[in-house]
């Protein structure tokens, strides 16, 4: 009975110790996510907090609210750049004639001690010099003070007299301060126009026309949409960003594929991409430490499936932190040489730790990218990985089969300057990549076993080596003293 009992509680303690061995990273498991739906102007970019407006007593109905917020030190920008975005100064809307001034209905009730700025532009065809590019200034009035206007002459400036602009673009701010509000107020525009009757019929400069967006992003990551957005701003009608799936093994899955974003002058892509999100930053990056950790893990887990065009490659990293200094790292990455399975597979890689770290880390961040061979330009459209269940776990990660029947070393590791590397098959490519990303070393190579290799000038404390041949690829972390 005492032998059973033994038995049955070494196999329950066992049993828990694996639960305990392995910690989801945030939302690793990607079954949570938020859908946000926003308005935006019609034929306006905004950037920052820009909403919609409805209390103005006369008039039209609607308007533009621009906010600030000192806490996160954030000022609000609207920008109306017509169909011809994003060439500002030479394709704005269009106009007709050259307005001798222009009307503004705002109220700055709420803008508290900050100053709003304008900034209007005209142009004539692809000239990038204005024939005007006038500045002023919307001061806050009294609190509760209501609806105010302003009526501002323009004046003309250009080197052959009489030319007539044929487009214009304005510019508004909620703050005059450089980056950063003197206080979190707001402002709101109702109606912009050019008293003499020159207001473009599909400028919108009214703010009565808006378009929706919705984004659906997984909560707890940041994504290459919000750092889209955070560069050339949200736009009317500018995509869904979906990337839930329900081909998963449970719950929902996280679908990494490019997505291309339409303009007047060509396609832009996206690439696909999403950090573990730190709440006190408004972006992410792979050297900004996300979520707490309380374990020294010893690898990197995950389920994936999909499939990768010629050239492309899947990468998933996590860097660890102890305060804010990096101390630890592991990396899975293949790309199209190699096959991709077409069901949920298993990958693990083990945590390399920098020389003479023996702590415990305090916490992490973890990245998934999907690019080409070189990690630094957007994916095939063909291409297509899902992740789910990326976790952290206490045991060492088993060898991925790709590598199984390939010999390899790498040494010396630690090393200072250069290292060897020595396979029992042919070598094809070699590539290291830095812990944010970046690959600072690529080189083809002509079928050796065994090659040279010196470590880039300014690189330190970890890289990734990543050997290819014909069938394999093999990721190596290199520690650098």
């Amino acid at each position: 009975m005492n032998r059973i009992s033994t038995i049955i509680c070494a196999v329950l303690c066992s049993s828990f110790s694996q639960l305990l061995a392995q910690e989801t990273i945030v939302n690793g498991g990607f079954n949570n996510w938020n859908q946000t739906q926003f308005k935006v102007p019609n034929n306006w970019m905004v950037i920052g907090s820009a909403t919609m407006d409805s209390s103005k007593t006369a008039g039209n109905a609607l308007g533009i609210k621009l906010s600030n917020s000192v806490s996160n030190r954030t000022i609000s920008y609207a920008l109306e750049v017509g169909s011809a975005y994003p060439n500002v100064l030479n394709g704005g809307y269009p106009i007709s004639g050259t307005p001798t001034s222009i009307k503004i209905n705002y109220n700055s009730s709420a803008l508290g001690s900050d100053t709003a700025v304008v900034i209007v532009g005209f142009t004539k065809g692809v000239d990038p010099m204005p024939m005007i590019l006038q500045q002023f200034y919307l001061f806050a009035d009294a609190s509760g003070s209501g609806d105010n206007s302003i009526t501002v002459p323009l004046t003309y400036f250009h080197v052959i007299p009489g030319l007539v602009a044929d487009s214009a673009f304005i510019y508004i701010a909620s703050s005059a301060a450089a980056g950063t509000p003197n206080s979190s107020g707001s402002i709101s525009i109702y109606n912009i126009s050019f008293p003499d009757g020159k207001t473009a019929a599909t400028a919108n400069l009214d703010f009565e026309s808006w378009g929706g967006l919705s984004v659906l992003k997984p909560t707890s990551w940041y994504t290459s949409l919000d750092a889209y957005e955070e560069k050339v701003g949200k736009i009317a009608g500018l995509q869904q960003f979906a990337l839930q799936s329900t081909s998963a093994r449970t719950g929902y899955a996280l679908l990494l594929k490019q997505r291309p974003v339409v303009m007047q002058n060509g396609t832009e892509v996206l690439p696909s991409w999403l950090i573990s999100q730190n709440p006190s930053y408004s972006v992410g990056a792979m050297d900004l430490p996300s979520f707490a950790v309380t374990n020294r893990y010893a690898s990197l887990r995950g389920y994936w499936k999909g499939s990768l065009a010629t050239g492309d490659r899947v990468s998933v990293m996590v860097n660890f932190f102890d305060a804010d200094t990096l101390v630890g790292s592991a990396m899975f990455s293949q790309n199209s040489t190699a096959s991709v399975p077409t069901n949920y597979t298993l990958f693990a890689e083990n945590i390399v730790w920098i020389p003479g770290y023996v702590a415990t880390p305090t916490k992490a961040t973890v990245g998934a990218f999907l690019t080409d061979s070189t990690f630094q330009v957007a994916s095939a459209a063909s291409s297509a990985i899902y992740l789910e269940d990326i976790s952290l776990d206490m045991n060492s990660a088993r060898t991925n089969p790709v590598q199984s029947n390939v010999g390899l070393t790498l040494f010396p590791n630690p090393t200072d300057s250069d290292f060897t590397i020595r396979a029992s098959q042919p070598i094809k490519r070699v590539s290291m990549i830095n812990t944010l990303g970046q690959v600072v070393y690529q080189s083809e190579v002509d079928g050796l076993n065994e090659m040279r290799c010196t470590i880039p000038a300014s690189e330190s404390k970890l890289l990734w080596v990543i050997i290819e041949g014909d069938g394999y690829i093999i990721t190596k972390g290199l520690s650098v003293k």
